[in-house]
């Protein structure tokens, strides 16, 4: 079609059905045509602005050359098309050459191993450069619970592009997220595009890694605000892989519940909560590790001691060892 010049299929098929029969009325082009009468009238507005009709006295109109009306036009516009191509080329130019200087920054960066990103900001510049260099698979631990609704929304172009590229995502929250509604629908709809999601009790700490060529991991694991560490070091980002495959083994889909266990022995979620306990975390650090209120935690000890038939955390440590739950 033509529609650079402004004449669209309607138009197009109006002004042909007077080039093939000159004397045809409105009801004739409508009938051949299929448009409605009102749809005719607009057309012939259309081609007579362009001057490709001349109404007659007699009411009927005489096409005009188009090769004559529309050639003028096509070059105007081919003319702004080569001068966009020109300004592109430049555009084009000048990014490569910012880019070229980034490229320097960044491998000054690289060559020390060990990145450290001051503040939330600088941490999400690097990871998403790191989500749009990643070639083979992003991994990631998720803990302090469920994101916001906002945040998740705003994951999704670029989780989309990467499993577009091929790119394995797997991902692991916590239990928590299961009450969640919005995780759940994310996840949903990660694993319709080809995602990994999965759960479990505890985490160490937030990660992400990126191939396997970078890590990232915060500064201060309970502090994620102060900023994290890009660690490109080959040694220490095999041994944080290793981390994450062992945590994502033990791992539930999201979506499947949680294996049953024999009714005297702890759940997955217990037998986290006393390691937790054992190794001498307060209720606020097993909070955040769990995702959970300080309150459920409170309240899942003492359950746990009433299960075991004690009355502090240390004889549930010496009871859960003994009964072989530790």
């Amino acid at each position: 079609m033509l529609e650079t010049v402004g004449i669209d299929r309607p138009a197009h098929d109006v002004y042909r059905s007077l080039l093939l029969h000159p004397s045809w009325t409105l009801e004739d082009i409508a009938r051949e045509t299929g448009l409605p009468t009102a749809g005719v009238r607009s057309a012939l507005d259309v081609l007579t602005q362009l001057s490709l009709l001349h109404e007659a006295a007699d009411h009927q109109f005489v096409p005009a050359s188009p090769e004559v009306v529309l050639s003028p036009l096509l070059l105007r516009r081919e003319a702004e098309l080569d001068e966009q191509r020109a300004r592109l080329t430049q555009e084009r130019a000048a990014l490569a050459a910012l880019a070229s200087d980034y490229a320097a920054l960044a491998a000054t960066r690289a060559d020390s191993g060990v990145e450290r990103l001051e503040g939330v900001d600088a941490v999400r510049v690097r990871l998403m450069e790191l989500a749009h260099q990643a070639a083979v698979e992003v991994r990631t631990f998720v803990p302090g619970g469920a994101l916001s609704a906002a945040a998740l929304e705003a994951g999704r172009p670029l989780d989309a592009q990467n499993l577009a590229r091929g790119v394995r995502m797997r991902t692991v929250y916590l239990d928590s997220v299961r009450n969640d509604p919005a995780t759940v629908e994310y996840a949903t709809w990660l694993a319709s595009l080809g995602g990994e999601t999965r759960t479990v009790p505890a985490l160490p700490m937030r990660m992400i890694l990126s191939d396997h060529s970078a890590a990232v991991i915060p500064i201060d694991a309970d502090d994620s605000r102060q900023g994290a560490l890009l660690i490109r070091y080959p040694g220490m980002v095999r041994a944080l892989e290793e981390l994450f495959d062992t945590v994502w083994e033990s791992a539930v889909p999201l979506g499947a519940a949680p294996q049953s266990t024999p009714e005297d022995a702890p759940t997955d979620r217990e037998t986290a909560l006393l390691k937790m306990l054992a190794a001498g975390l307060t209720d606020e650090g097993i909070a955040r590790k769990m995702g959970v209120s300080l309150r459920t935690v409170r309240r899942n000890t003492a359950d746990l001691q009433r299960r075991l038939g004690v009355q502090s955390r240390f004889q549930a440590g010496a009871e859960a060892v003994r009964r072989g739950w530790l």
